[in-house]
């Protein structure tokens, strides 16, 4: 048996590991640009790196004998990251949650917290994680939408100065049609007049693609997407949806997109009566959205084309743009339906675009 000499020669050893481990994983802390920080099991500070001061502003003493996450948090959000902390330990789970951090001086900063808890013997003993300032990302952010802003101002005057000019066009060729009996003149205007109005629908087509893309995207309802756009439609729709709801990440303009598959399938879909939209998820976690109707479908020799820009512009808002407004998350569409038996539109939503309104489920594929 070994002499009690040669276990505490062991014990010794490994303390002083732990504490080399400790100070290596402090000095690594140290050097990040980010606040690093240990909490314990009453969101008192146990342990934060120097950045945390650098940002804050507090003297060390403050952080570390008299102050708790809160008193860091901005007053406003405060009840969430409480509730983010709790599901953390209730959960035992990971997560993030964005929200402003108050400097000892009055000052906030935008800030993401990403955390986990910290477990102990059969116990959570605590909170661990990482803050990271995003001030200068959302400078950025509020730099690109001024710049939008004043781009898209610039395009709708330009643009409703050339509307202005091409009403003023037609006018003047419906006016010289009538001044004329000669068949030939007759002809050509008519073929300026088509040509006129082609350049008219491109610059409408262009008012509806510069909104795309310009807000951040957003966690949308999708039952209550369909039943929105099917109310805007004012027509009498039989809508089947999901038993069960989800919620999609995407452009605002999301509901848009069923705005225009159910007014296409009235324009082009014949006796349409009914309309359902259907819910899966795939082996890999992704979401799927059928969108389908009971008209006559999409010749096989068109189906190549609908995602074209110029196919269906009777909206102003063709299926080329339903393409746009999905990719900007990372959704993507196609028309698998057989000619004869109504469309049938799959959305494919990334299973980190989509997650399931509380309670809900919804059934594989």
């Amino acid at each position: 048996m070994p002499h009690n000499s040669e276990i505490s020669g062991h014990m010794s050893a490994e303390r002083g590991l732990l504490q080399n481990s400790e100070s290596r994983f402090r000095d690594l802390a140290d050097l990040l640009p980010q606040v690093v920080f240990e909490l314990d099991e009453n969101l008192k500070f146990t342990f934060f790196n120097w950045y945390a001061i650098k940002i804050t502003g507090y003297a060390y003493d403050d952080l570390s004998k008299r102050t708790g996450i809160f008193d860091i948090i901005r007053e406003i959000d405060r009840p969430s990251v409480e509730l983010f902390f709790t599901r953390l330990q209730q959960d035992i789970t990971s997560g993030h949650i964005e929200c402003g951090l108050v400097t000892h001086d009055g000052r906030e900063i935008p800030a993401i917290i990403y955390a986990s808890p910290v477990i102990g013997e059969n116990r959570i003993a605590g909170i661990h994680g990482v803050i990271v300032d995003i001030a200068e990302q959302k400078r950025l952010e509020k730099a690109l939408e001024v710049t939008n802003q004043k781009l898209n101002m610039m395009n709708s005057v330009t643009r409703h100065d050339v509307l202005n000019n091409i009403t003023g066009l037609l006018g003047l060729c419906d006016m010289l049609g009538e001044m004329t009996a000669d068949s030939n003149a007759r002809m050509l205007l008519s073929e300026i007049r088509g040509q006129v109005i082609k350049i008219k629908d491109q610059i409408l087509f262009t008012r509806d693609y510069q909104s795309v893309g310009v807000k951040a995207p957003q966690w949308q309802g999708l039952c209550q997407s369909v039943r929105d756009a099917a109310s805007a439609i004012g027509r009498d729709i039989a809508l089947d949806l999901p038993g069960s709801d989800a919620e999609i990440y995407a452009d605002p303009f999301f509901g848009r997109i069923f705005y225009n598959l159910i007014d296409n399938s009235f324009r082009h879909g014949g006796s349409v009566r009914k309309i359902s939209v259907e819910t899966g998820v795939m082996p890999e976690g992704d979401l799927v959205i059928r969108y389908c109707d009971d008209g006559i479908g999409i010749p096989m020799d068109e189906k190549h084309l609908i995602f074209e820009q110029g196919y269906g512009k009777n909206t102003g808002f063709g299926l080329f743009i339903i393409r746009e407004i999905l990719g900007i998350t990372g959704l993507t569409i196609r028309e698998t339906g057989r000619p004869g038996s109504g469309v049938l539109f799959e959305i494919t939503v990334p299973k980190a675009a989509w997650r399931l309104n509380k309670g809900e489920r919804v059934q594989g594929t």
